[in-house]
């Protein structure tokens, strides 16, 4: 039987159709042309083609390749039954209110020195926050004076919250680990994007670490790629080099893995050019290092770490000059306080292989010279004299069938500074 026209065009188009489902299959399990073509189009255009990342830490000029460690809810402890204050020597204490937040609860807390609930925040107001699970990081990094937050959700938003938890305005964007708020107002923000790097690897998406700087409001008013600062530095040594032939098909290759920013505001100017007002101190975990750049130019002035840090979060500046450092370690955690002036150690606390934060990790030096430190990963923070005694000690009071939760960051506020909690606050939402 004759097939007419119309049905030999129809069988055609329909035998072309599944040819090329067919080698569309083969091109995906095969990795046969044109895989390479159409995968590298697709990082261009900004389509995820990873299912997970992969940190390539440095190790200085050699290297060594890791999963991403998941930003888990808590630990185990062998002592689930402490919570709250545990140790409070009135007499030697900083006073204040203790800001800290959950990722696992979504919230955020500000307790008193005996661990009283003062105020705390929601996410809950997020139209998808059913979609946020336990295990995704976030972190409420800035507490303003009239009660107002700011936040991130990793990969989601950033946003900052009122007093009461309604959402004042939100940026959707892949933000992560931290905000910070100058002294203008100004928010520096961490986020990332996928891109091809052929200084990292020839074919696999990079997670190029950004710093992007909002208004007050939430409008994007700046910002340049920190990958881009070191591959035009010299410090590029540091990056990692990972076998150019294998494919990494499921992983985007996580080099920086950016963590933390504070601004400096030049008060301390007139003791070093590095202190210039604008410059900007960074954290890059996954090179060992942290680094202050230029404020104008985003040079690199000042880079410290290889051999001397390991994983650090959270490097504070210091009234003195100095920069308060929670060195993670392998196993064993340190807080250490370096000054960049002469990449000179000048106090550490290492009270043994008991103090340990595999990720997270905060740091913040009081006005009465005590350091106040969040151990993130155990749900602990405690406040430690220049001798390294503790004098107050907190166990964050939320435990699930025997895991103490995360504590994002603890960061100690004067009571002058949190004018909105007037002179008897009750908890809020």
């Amino acid at each position: 039987m004759k097939i007419p026209r119309r049905g030999r065009r129809a069988l055609a188009s329909a035998a072309i159709l599944l040819a090329g489902f067919a080698w569309g299959i083969l091109t995906q399990r095969e990795k046969i042309f044109p895989h390479s073509i159409l995968r590298s189009l697709a990082i261009r255009a900004g389509v995820r083609v990873w299912s997970d990342t992969m940190e390539l830490h440095s190790r200085s000029q050699a290297w060594a390749t890791l999963f991403g460690i998941p930003y888990l809810d808590g630990q185990r402890d062998s002592r689930p039954s402490e919570r709250g204050v545990l140790v409070d020597r009135k007499d030697r204490v900083e006073p204040g209110v203790n800001l800290y937040s959950v990722p696992g609860l979504r919230s955020a807390y500000l307790v008193d020195l005996q661990g009283r609930l003062l105020w705390r925040w929601t996410l809950s107001g997020m139209a998808d926050f059913h979609e946020i699970g336990p295990d995704i990081d976030i972190g409420f990094p800035h507490l303003f004076a009239n009660g107002d937050v700011i936040a991130y959700v990793k990969d989601r938003a950033l946003m900052r919250l009122d007093r009461s938890s309604k959402i004042l305005w939100r940026v959707d964007g892949p933000f992560h680990h931290d905000a910070f708020v100058f002294d203008d107002g100004r928010i520096f923000a961490l986020t990332h994007t996928q891109r091809l790097d052929p200084m990292i690897h020839p074919t696999a998406p990079v997670l190029g670490d950004n710093l992007v700087v909002y208004s007050p409001d939430g409008r994007k008013v700046g910002g340049f790629s920190l990958l881009d600062v070191i591959e035009k530095s010299p410090y590029a040594y540091l990056l990692p080099k990972p076998d150019p032939s294998k494919p990494y098909d499921i992983f985007a290759l996580d080099v920086l893995h950016a963590n933390h920013v504070e601004v400096y505001d030049g008060r301390m100017a007139a003791l070093s050019p590095l202190f210039r007002r604008g410059n900007i101190l960074v954290s890059l975990k996954d090179l060992n290092a942290i680094a202050i750049l230029d404020g104008t130019t985003h040079r690199i002035l000042w880079l410290w770490g290889p051999s001397n840090l390991t994983l650090q979060h959270h490097p504070t500046i210091l009234d003195n000059g100095d920069i308060l450092i929670f060195d993670n370690g392998a196993g064993r955690s340190r807080v250490v306080e370096v000054d960049p002036r002469s990449n000179r150690i000048v106090w550490l606390y290492d009270p043994g292989a008991s103090f340990y934060s595999s990720i997270r990790g905060s740091c913040q030096r009081l006005r009465n010279g005590d350091t106040l430190i969040g151990i993130s990963q155990a749900g602990r923070a405690r406040e430690v004299t220049p001798e390294g005694e503790t004098v107050w000690d907190f166990a964050n009071p939320s435990v699930d069938g025997g895991v103490r939760l995360t504590i994002y960051r603890m960061t100690r506020y004067d009571r002058s500074a949190v004018p909105f909690l007037g002179t008897s606050a009750t908890a809020a939402n």
